[in-house]
């Protein structure tokens, strides 16, 4: 059970720092300024949930909030399948380079998409010489479950039948993420927790990084 509970806290931690802060609200819709070295934080992070490199994630997010909902949309329940974009088994072959261009100019972005099997498998390399295999499962594997079910559930419940809702049981997979309504409502606000009860760590990330 101890492990569990550690593996869920680490994966808070992940979804809130480099996922929702980091490749949702910094990279993908420039929400906040942040200094360098959370920019290095959020791209050794973001591996470990799974999300693959910040270029295609934003990229595939913007085209997302363009045409929400549609047959174009990268990730809709409603035209994709609500099981095939459940589980994340949707894909995209192309990313037109308008939706990138201003990360492919960050530099750090590209080398971490360059090299972003090699530093992946690094990584898992040596974690597993490192750490016991229940401490090896609960850094490296963990967060990859976590990240496919929470987000997973963020483009399935909150799209549904192509109706933007906002999600409770996705938000505590998501570290703020569930609240998707809100945050199609605004997408330039980071603070997408918009009430007080709308638990949204993501945003509290924000609060104490950003410059």
């Amino acid at each position: 059970m101890f492990y569990i509970i550690f593996s869920f806290i680490w994966w808070q931690i992940i979804s809130a720092v480099a996922v929702s802060a980091g490749y949702h609200r910094y990279f993908s819709h420039r929400t906040f300024n942040a200094p360098i070295w959370y920019e290095y934080v959020v791209l050794l992070l973001g591996p470990l949930s799974g999300s693959g490199p910040v270029l295609s994630w934003a990229g595939v997010h913007r085209m997302h909030h363009l045409y929400s909902d549609t047959h174009e949309d990268p990730h809709s329940p409603k035209y994709k399948g609500f099981l095939k974009i459940l589980f994340s088994a949707f894909g995209v072959t192309k990313i037109p380079r308008r939706f990138i261009k201003d990360l492919i100019k960050n530099k750090r972005v590209m080398f971490f998409y360059k090299h972003h099997l090699k530093i992946r498998i690094l990584s898992g390399i040596i974690g597993i010489l490192v750490l016991p295999f229940t401490w090896f499962l609960v850094i490296f594997v963990s967060p990859f479950v976590y990240g496919y079910l929470g987000f997973g559930l963020i483009n399935a419940l909150c799209h549904r039948k192509g109706i933007i809702t906002n999600s409770l049981l996705a938000n505590i997979f998501t570290a703020g993420e569930g609240w998707h309504k809100n945050h199609h409502d605004d997408s330039r606000d980071w603070q997408i927790g918009k009430k007080w009860w709308q638990w949204d760590t993501g945003a509290l990330v924000i609060r104490i990084i950003k410059i």
